[in-house]
């Protein structure tokens, strides 16, 4: 009996080993998660991790139009940050206090369980969310890039530091599609001019730029002025994606550049695709010229509401730019609405910060239905 008892040990051992290295945590990596939040919240998370960081795009459906888990704004994608432990442990954190801490564990390749808690009472509510990928969606690689360049070769020299975060979609089905998306991708996120849809090629080539506009632009304020501040320069460029299912592919780069003077910048840049076709989507593709006074009368509404205005009060007394909001090309697109981003200075001062302006599915439902669920 002992050869099988041996030969039952090293089969458990086998399977034990084939497990674990199933589960093992990759580095990079791209999630498309649905599931629940608490009772009445069905999410959709698109979710990026890079080394031990994680952000996350939410998308959300309340149930019965239910509100449990704080003053969420119908059905407006949240953005989150947070990180991941070797273990799985992980925590996400929204940019603000609308939506709710996460904090749970990453069971296997795909599947996150854990708590989320907000409000004063810290009531705990459950979530599951796990990763799935039918057809009408696209699957992702992770390319990141991170690089300082010191300005001139002494010690604390000043330095200009460059984190990037490239998205690449897998290979699909259709391979005419699957390189057209691929351009659309990489050419969106590529600001040096490399003609490839090489990944790694275009995060060096950014870099490049980066590296050459740094040196360039400080070597002789160094040698007029060494301590000068603005001699530190930062630039962050992220690519996040909001929507990814029912062939529509809504993404956006966050892209954050600090080159001296009072403060960084921040823009958001969309861009929306139709995966069944492999092209763009437009304004004028989803929006019919007669609907543009409509849609911007709802856009002027909504603000007003974000802001606490009544329809009397003017925009232009409050603060912004403008008295009416036209729709841009600067959208996204989810399952549950539409979205209008305007950034610094578009519509507002600086301290306004960017502003979104998201419709429900509801709410445009005449005049951009063929996008939307709604509920």
């Amino acid at each position: 009996m002992k050869p099988l008892k041996y030969i039952l040990t090293f089969i458990f051992l086998l399977l034990l080993s084939y497990t674990e290295a199933q589960f093992r945590i990759p580095k990079k990596a791209y999630w498309h998660l649905s599931g629940t939040i608490g009772e009445t919240i069905h999410a959709d998370l698109n979710l990026v991790k890079v080394n031990d960081s994680l952000y996350a795009d939410c998308s959300y459906l309340l149930a019965d139009n239910r509100i449990v888990l704080g003053s969420l704004e119908s059905q407006k994608p949240y953005i989150l940050s947070g990180k991941m432990d070797a273990k799985g442990n992980f925590q996400l954190k929204p940019f603000g206090h609308e939506f709710p801490d996460l904090t749970g564990q990453l069971f296997n390749s795909g599947s996150f369980r854990g708590d989320c808690k907000e409000g004063k009472d810290k009531k705990a509510y459950r979530f599951d969310l796990n990763e799935i990928n039918p057809s009408g969606s696209v699957q992702f690689n992770v390319y990141f890039l991170q690089q300082m360049v010191n300005l001139v070769k002494k010690p604390k020299s000043p330095a200009g530091v460059i984190q990037m975060s490239l998205l690449s979609p897998l290979e699909a089905g259709n391979p005419v599609i699957s390189d057209t998306l691929r351009n659309i991708v990489l050419k969106t996120f590529n600001s040096s001019g490399y003609r490839g849809n090489n990944p790694d090629s275009i995060l060096n080539g950014n870099f490049k730029v980066f590296k050459d506009a740094y040196l360039s632009g400080n070597e002789d304020l160094y040698r007029q002025k060494a301590d000068a501040g603005s001699l530190n320069w930062e630039l962050l460029k992220y690519r996040h994606v909001v929507c990814n299912m029912d062939y529509i592919l809504s993404f956006y780069i966050l892209n954050y550049a600090f080159t001296g003077g009072a403060h960084g910048l921040e823009n958001l840049d969309y861009t929306n695709v139709d995966l069944k076709k492999g092209r763009l989507i437009k304004l004028d593709d989803i929006l019919p010229e007669t609907g543009k006074q409509q849609l911007s009368m709802l856009l002027t509404r909504k603000l007003k509401q974000m802001n606490k205005l009544t329809e009397a009060q003017k925009l232009s007394e409050n603060g912004y730019f403008v008295d009416e909001i036209q729709p841009n090309e600067n959208f996204y697109l989810t399952p549950y609405g539409i979205g209008f981003v305007y950034n610094h200075y578009d519509i507002a001062p600086y301290s306004f910060g960017a502003t979104d302006i998201f419709l429900t599915a509801d709410e445009v439902r005449d005049l951009i239905r063929p996008f939307m669920k709604g509920k």
